[in-house]
């Protein structure tokens, strides 16, 4: 299954940013702690499940506030939060599409 991965550089906030992924994640402060030190991927979701994304999005969206600097991969290439922006806006027209097809095929 392809993945949509993310890591966090290690700084000085470390602490607000594990106070941001405890609340959104079910790992644990020590998970993340041990994670985020040895620079590994600290969020990894399905790149095909839209809601996955909007989720992944959303906890990017609260860590850049933060000030994090933020790396997200697709599988092991890195991309930017303008690659999944255009992802997820991607899956919403094509299911904006399908719902539309299914409407006109319903009035026939």
């Amino acid at each position: 299954m392809p993945k949509m991965n993310m890591r966090i550089e290690k700084d000085v906030d470390q602490i607000k940013y594990i106070s941001i992924l405890r609340k959104h994640t079910d790992k644990s402060i020590s998970e993340i702690k041990e994670v985020m030190n040895k620079n590994d991927f600290i969020l990894s979701y399905n790149l095909l499940d839209i809601d996955e994304l909007k989720e992944m999005r959303n906890i990017i969206s609260l860590l850049a506030k933060a000030g994090a600097k933020i790396h997200i991969y697709e599988d092991n290439r890195e991309v930017s939060v303008d690659f999944l922006d255009n992802l997820i806006e991607s899956y919403l027209d094509t299911e904006r599409y399908h719902e539309e097809v299914d409407e006109q095929i319903n009035e026939d």
